[in-house]
């Protein structure tokens, strides 16, 4: 069963899924294998899967997690296993009104992941990680991407050739940059049209890209092109920053404009109290944490992932305490693993007797759960994990901290105790074993 749940990883890798959706898909995919757990995955039936969709729809469980069924078994059955499963005859429920001016952050991703052809992954990709309508789309060319910048960015024209604005660039997409660019070798357009380069791609082909993929997810069909510039206004402000903030990114000055993307993002909204009516609860602004997030696209273990993403989201909301147990959770795993690739299991459990003699044997990396991370830690040091220094520090500074969020109390740490604790998990535990940091890549 393991085999089959790495292996059905590294076809999503290879298919350069992001990695948060190769966990929303691996997830789905597993929870199929759970159900039928007596059963060899790879030798269920177009029936069994049908009869797992039926009890998700009993569960009530959303029209997103049966679609994403539906692709994930087309992938495993059809495309990895030649098993033919073909149309699962189950029809999947009509949703409550969707809207018809943005994706939900899960669609959009799964919208560009599922373009197999460059091209189409690339016009997605970018209007929505830059905010781009179609027209500032196909006006780039190729000197407008400035990529070997160490913030990169896209100057972005209006149709008369005048400079309208820079749209950041993120260092995650370049490399797909770089595959369009080797693959299609594009001289004026970036993205030109099929049958000339000097020509850029056409608005139209844009256009019923946009309606075929909708129709392929069973999206809501009345969205347009301009949902990908809406979407990313509202992901960029649910994850913290200010609507005028955004718009002035975007130069959307005009007043008007303003008050119409206000009512977008926010709704038509009354007000029924008054600020006697409630009370204000102050909470601490909660800083970014932007190492931390860029290890999660450097890691490979879907469990550590999970942990951090969690703890993540945890700080986003100024959850201190709950976001260190999930940083923490995260950390110690990837010791235990540490440890494993150091030594034999022979050497680990003789320095482990010396530590403690009442510990349990350890025959593989389920076997840490009976260890305290105490121990664990006296032990990555035993084998060479890390020096007495770097031991120290991680019982009395990390271990502790955790230990303190944990125990229930009024305890309350300090942003800038959080943050050390995040600094001190990165540089003595993760950065031993990510490569080194790439260089930085050249303009095309």
């Amino acid at each position: 069963m393991e085999e089959i749940r790495e292996k059905v990883i590294k076809e999503f890798r290879r298919r350069k899924y992001a990695e948060s959706t190769i966990r929303g898909y691996s997830n789905t995919l597993f929870r199929l294998f759970d159900f039928y757990s007596a059963h060899n995955p790879t030798e269920l039936t177009n029936k069994q899967v049908t009869s797992y969709a039926k009890s998700l729809i009993n569960q009530k469980k959303s029209h997103t997690t049966l679609r994403t069924l539906i692709f994930v078994c087309r992938i495993f059955f059809d495309q990895m296993h030649n098993k033919n499963h073909g149309i699962y005859p189950f029809r999947i429920p009509d949703t409550a009104e969707r809207s018809a001016d943005f994706f939900e952050q899960s669609e959009v991703l799964e919208l560009i992941d599922r373009k197999e052809n460059l091209k189409h992954k690339i016009i997605f990709l970018l209007m929505y990680s830059c905010g781009l309508e179609v027209n500032e789309l196909l006006e780039i060319k190729v000197k407008d991407i400035i990529s070997k910048d160490e913030n990169p960015y896209i100057i972005l024209h209006d149709s008369k050739g005048n400079q309208k604005r820079r749209a950041y660039l993120s260092k995650r997409v370049i490399p797909l940059l770089s595959d369009y660019y080797k693959k299609y070798k594009p001289e004026s357009y970036f993205i030109y049209s099929q049958n000339d380069k000097n020509k850029k791609y056409s608005y139209t082909s844009v256009r019923k890209l946009l309606i075929d993929s909708l129709k392929e997810m069973g999206l809501n069909p009345a969205l347009t092109s301009r949902a990908f510039k809406y979407s990313y206004i509202k992901h960029l402000y649910q994850l913290g920053i200010p609507l005028i903030i955004i718009l002035e990114h975007l130069k959307i000055k005009e007043f008007d404009s303003h008050i119409e993307y206000s009512k977008l993002i926010h709704e038509e909204q009354i007000i029924n109290f008054t600020p006697y009516d409630r009370i204000i609860t102050t909470s601490e602004k909660t800083e970014s944490f932007d190492d931390l997030e860029s290890l999660v696209f450097k890691l490979k273990d879907l469990d550590e992932i999970d942990y951090l993403l969690e703890g993540i989201d945890c700080f986003r909301n100024g959850s201190l305490r709950a976001g260190v147990i999930f940083i923490w959770s995260s950390a110690i795993k990837n010791i235990r693993k540490q440890i494993l690739d150091k030594e034999n299991l022979k050497k680990i459990n003789e320095e482990l007797i010396n530590i403690d003699s009442r510990a349990k044997i350890i025959k593989n990396i389920d076997s840490f759960e009976y260890i305290k991370d105490e121990t664990t830690i006296h032990l990555a040091e035993k084998v060479g994990v890390f020096s007495k220094f770097e031991k120290n520090e991680l019982i009395n500074n990390c271990l502790g901290l955790r230990n303190k969020c944990g125990h229930p109390s009024n305890y309350k740490p300090e942003i800038q105790r959080v943050k050390s604790f995040v600094e001190e998990v990165l540089n003595m535990i993760y950065k031993k074993t990510l490569p080194n940091k790439v260089k930085k890549t050249s303009n095309f």
